[in-house]
């Protein structure tokens, strides 16, 4: 038996817009991150929901978004990188925008900075910093300890810390 309509359309409004921005700043890329958190969400609505209760829903659909978003890393990594310097060459800044263009600036620096950390340092760190998950709730995401939470969060913390003062 899979979810009713109601059950999931209660998680899908809840959690949808946590997990699009977890994904949007561990990928990168926000179109990327909405397909990513759609095939999370086809996903869960086919388990049996005996398989995923209802409230561990959250638990489980942040555990297959990340993992789907390292397969898309490793997917991307290989197809390359001709489609981001196609979007170079056409991208022009907008002009008479100034604080859009400051706010896109800033975001894409935040995201450059996380992109150098390892990935499971930089999917720790956004749990904890964006969606403000406690060191239990990301160990159980993650399928870690507690105490390699800590540790992974103290070492992207100090990472991102010596890039900052450089």
């Amino acid at each position: 038996m899979t979810f009713d309509e109601e059950e999931f359309t209660q998680v899908f409004t809840e959690i949808y817009p946590s997990l699009c921005r977890f994904l949007e700043s561990f990928l990168g890329n926000r179109e990327a991150a909405q397909d990513i958190a759609q095939e999370c969400f086809m996903r869960f609505f086919r388990q049996e929901s005996n398989v995923v209760k209802a409230d561990e829903a959250r638990f489980w659909l942040f555990r297959v978004a990340r993992n789907l978003a390292l397969n898309e890393i490793r997917n991307s990594k290989k197809r390359g990188s001709f489609l981001g310097k196609i979007i170079e060459i056409f991208y022009a800044p907008r002009p008479d925008q100034a604080e859009i263009y400051e706010q896109d600036e800033a975001t894409r620096l935040a995201i450059e900075m996380l992109q150098v950390l390892p990935e499971h340092q930089r999917a720790v760190l956004l749990l904890r910093e964006q969606e403000e998950m406690s060191y239990q709730e990301i160990a159980q995401v993650l399928n870690v300890s507690e105490a390699k939470v800590k540790v992974d969060i103290f070492r992207a913390r100090k990472a991102l810390q010596k890039r900052v003062v450089v």
